[in-house]
């Protein structure tokens, strides 16, 4: 991956939890209630400015971002606020309303994401046909026998055991058949020659073997209906898809393929080297994972869905839980996501390692 990808990577980041309480701050300020600060990132301020009583700051560490209301004795972004004379507090709405504000974050990133495939389909183009003529990549999966091996995006893949490859489709077939066995491939990369050792993984779901690596395509435009069919479409099926695949991970139905921040610089660093459409799939992707992540109906208020479940919970009860039991909740669900995180991270670091350190 390289160095001059991480500012694209925080900048992608950046843009995609700005609009994910960009969702949160509009619709504070569409309930009327006083907003203390509008932050994306966390840590020490790095700029602020204040505007009609609201502080906006970029912060340090840009992982994160949150949106200080006032009436939050326990808020789910950010430190809380004593409430002061003449302001309108969160505590004042009603359940619907409290409820609506945790949703404005998630559906503003699926809006993003809705509008982004459009735009993709639109004026980017879609994947027509295969270019056939050459075994180019075009993607590598994270943590597949290909990136563990170190193939990249733009690769040309031109001989497997020795065996000249003249196209994707005579690689794919000498793939296909050769589970567990042990494949030589030589590509070039920017004029160099390169070798790797890598073993195909077999692919129950397709019945094939499989590296982990995908085609280039020729791409496509539609017209302006037919892009925004596309886009409400495959949005949709993602909505779907997504908790359907994480209740898979967690029932160990579906074998986890998770990535943390490493892995997601090391995606983007693909995706711009493979062009537009990638890139701002993987942008679209990212809305649409963080706010379904976001909806997830835990009872843990560190996530939109957390507060949500609360919210109605106390609708139902009529009144609202004690704070000392919404701070024992909040620390159990901290230590939830630390640990998932954690988890993400490490499996990151140790699949960085295994591609840098010397093949035994």
């Amino acid at each position: 991956m390289a160095w001059a990808t991480i500012p694209v990577f925080i900048l992608v980041f950046g843009f995609i939890v700005l609009i994910h309480e960009g969702g949160h701050f509009i619709c504070a300020r569409l309930c009327g209630v006083t907003v203390h600060e509008f932050a994306i990132g966390f840590g020490p301020v790095v700029v602020r400015t204040k505007r009609k009583g609201t502080v906006y700051a970029l912060r340090l560490i840009p992982f994160g971002g949150f949106v200080k209301v006032a009436g939050m004795g326990l808020a789910p972004e950010g430190e809380a606020t004593p409430p002061r004379p003449g302001e309108r507090l969160f505590s004042s709405l009603s359940c619907g309303r409290k409820i609506l504000m945790m949703l404005s974050g998630p559906l503003n990133n699926i809006l993003c994401a809705l509008l982004t495939f459009i735009f993709i389909a639109a004026v980017l183009g879609l994947p027509a046909r295969l270019q056939n003529d050459r075994a180019v990549v075009g993607f590598v999966e994270p943590n597949s026998p290909s990136y563990e091996a170190g193939l990249a995006a733009g690769d040309e893949i031109v001989a497997v055991n020795g065996q000249p490859i003249t196209g994707w489709t005579h690689l794919t077939g000498l793939i296909h058949r050769a589970a567990g066995q042990k494949l030589r491939i030589e590509f070039k990369r920017a004029g160099q020659h390169f070798v790797r050792e890598l073993t195909p993984v077999y692919d129950a779901n397709m019945a094939v073997a499989r590296i982990g690596i995908y085609p280039v395509y020729v791409v496509e435009k539609l017209s302006w209906p037919a892009a925004v069919r596309y886009g409400v479409t495959l949005t949709a099926r993602q909505v779907v898809a997504i908790p359907v695949s994480m209740v898979g991970m967690l029932t160990g139905r579906i074998q986890p393929q998770l990535i943390g921040p490493i892995g997601m610089a090391g995606l983007i660093d693909q995706a711009l080297k493979s062009g537009w459409y990638l890139f701002f799939t993987m942008v679209a992707s990212f809305n649409l994972f963080l706010g379904i992540f976001n909806l997830l109906p835990l009872p843990l208020p560190l996530l939109d869905g957390g507060w949500i479940v609360i919210f109605l919970l106390e609708g139902l009860r009529g009144r609202e839980f004690k704070a000392e039991h919404k701070i024992v909740a909040q620390a159990i669900g901290l230590v939830l996501i630390m640990t998932f995180y954690l988890t993400v991270l490490g499996a990151d670091l140790a699949s960085v390692l295994r591609r840098l350190l010397p093949k035994g």
